[in-house]
């Protein structure tokens, strides 16, 4: 099984890659699991141009977008991290979103969706605050769409407070809870797996 981590925090090797590593604990043997950190990866900012409406799958912008769209479509599983910044994604994240315009023409303008096939998606976010109210709303408003256009079924949505404090490494309810979900995923990617193969040959 193949899966892609895009890591999407201004700041490496913290809570968000911590959070990753701990959920990905279960699902390491067996699986090419690939980070996308996007500290690593040029990728302009939209011009809204309208290219991509006349020219399918593609932009005028030639960086790494294509390249992570390509990854994203041989992934099993995607997981998605990100910081809660100003109760949202991170900027690096939000123009990553906003470049998929090219999956929202493909699907609604050319009505040829790239993602044909559904891909299992996690989400794991966390926050320096102490909660409050609505703290993590902002994540899935933003998300909404893109989730849409790659065609996602979310399995798992973690979100964790107070890390300004607790970093998740330190925090042993949040690390117990991320392995467990990893575990959770991994049986129902394999319940998924096995009933595909019985479909082949019913």
């Amino acid at each position: 099984m193949k899966i892609t981590v895009l890591l999407c925090s201004h700041r490496r090797n913290k809570n968000t890659r911590q959070m990753a590593d701990f959920f990905l604990e279960g699902l390491k043997e067996g699986n090419d699991i690939e980070f996308v950190d996007l500290l690593d990866k040029k990728i302009e900012i939209c011009l809204a141009c309208d290219y991509c409406r006349r020219n399918y799958g593609h932009c005028i912008l030639k960086d790494d977008m294509e390249g992570v769209i390509d990854i994203f479509k041989k992934s099993d599983l995607i997981v998605l991290a990100t910081p809660l910044y100003f109760n949202s994604v991170t900027s690096r994240f939000k123009i990553f979103i906003d470049r998929t315009q090219i999956l929202y023409n493909a699907k609604y303008n050319f009505k040829d969706p790239i993602f044909k096939e559904k891909k299992s998606v996690v989400i794991l976010s966390n926050g320096g605050a102490p909660k409050y109210l609505g703290q993590f709303d902002g994540i899935m408003v933003e998300l909404k769409h893109f989730l849409g256009n790659i065609n996602a079924d979310v399995l798992e949505y973690l979100k964790y407070n107070k890390t300004d404090e607790v970093m998740i490494r330190d925090n042993k309810a949040a690390a117990s809870e991320l392995k467990k979900a990893g575990i959770k995923v991994r049986e129902a990617l394999s319940q998924q797996k096995d009933a595909g193969s019985h479909d082949d040959h019913s």
